[in-house]
């Protein structure tokens, strides 16, 4: 007997690949971004860390994966009627693994037009004391407005099933990284933040300010899903995973694998294994 990680897709047709393995003492369902599925064969994610520590402790879990790179909380939802609802109805699990909101903040920041998404347009002004001053306040507002609203919806469709509607939610935090031109996949994925700043003419001795104002701002507002953001009444079930500050940042102007990231906004090795170490204690054993 061992862990598995499986693919959702896999496991429908073979469930008899992890099966073997079992039986299971827990099982765990991975919803959501690139942090729980790898966005280039070299990545890693935070599911194929976790499964490599279960083993090395001996456990025998099950997590089965459903996430997409590249996924945004709003296409989430926009599938959610499929794949997610399915598999909630499948059976009851240990806990739902669920990373989103990260690429909402990175697509609002680089696919709009210079000056109209979530970043000012700098060509031309004065430098502001702080590259946070760089993000338009508006359109701040109307983006967690959007998640919370898009979050309300997958909250409400797990305590609606069935058989999942105790089972606990925990929410990435994501971590800090620096903005650099250093992409996933040259040419195809990435780089993101560095994208952006560049689009928008940020001067590069704003970007470390403005990076650490937007992953604040990402995180304040995953922090707020666990409670009502009408009403304020807490939301049961729901843990937040203590991941910021964990991992030690790039170095300035790096295009590769440096320090505890892999390429400009994603783990690498011992970056993962550092994440893994704040999720373990939150996780049903």
């Amino acid at each position: 007997m061992s862990s598995v990680l499986i693919t959702g897709h896999r496991y429908r047709v073979k469930p008899e690949e992890a099966d073997k393995y079992g039986p299971f003492n827990k099982t765990f369902l991975a919803e959501g971004d690139s942090w729980m599925d790898a966005s280039a064969w070299n990545q890693g994610s935070l599911p194929e860390f976790l499964v490599n520590r279960f083993n090395e402790d001996d456990k025998t879990n099950l997590i089965v994966k459903i996430s997409t790179s590249g996924h945004t909380l709003t296409r989430i939802v926009d599938m959610m009627n499929g794949d997610l609802v399915w598999w909630l109805d499948q059976q009851r699990y240990d806990g739902l693994l669920f990373s989103a909101g990260g690429n909402d903040f990175i697509d609002a920041a680089r696919e709009a037009p210079a000056g109209q998404g979530l970043l000012r347009d700098m060509k031309g002004q004065p430098l502001p004391e702080n590259g946070f001053d760089c993000v338009r306040p508006d359109a701040l507002m109307q983006l967690k407005a959007y998640l919370n609203t898009n979050f309300a919806a997958i909250y409400q469709t797990v305590r609606s099933s069935g058989k999942n509607a105790d089972t606990p939610i925990f929410l990435n935090c994501y971590d800090t990284p620096r903005a650099r031109n250093a992409p996933a996949i040259p040419g195809f994925s990435g780089p993101w933040l560095y994208e952006a700043y560049v689009k928008n003419s940020i001067d590069h001795s704003l970007w470390d300010d403005l990076t650490d104002g937007i992953f604040a701002a990402l995180r304040e507002t995953i922090e707020g899903w666990k409670a009502d953001p009408v009403t304020g009444v807490l939301r049961t079930a729901i843990h937040t995973v203590p991941t910021v500050g964990l991992l030690d940042k790039s170095a300035p102007g790096s295009t590769g694998d440096d320090a505890d990231w892999v390429n400009e906004i994603h783990p690498n090795e011992c970056g993962w294994n550092k994440q893994v170490a704040a999720w373990l204690p939150l996780l049903p054993s």
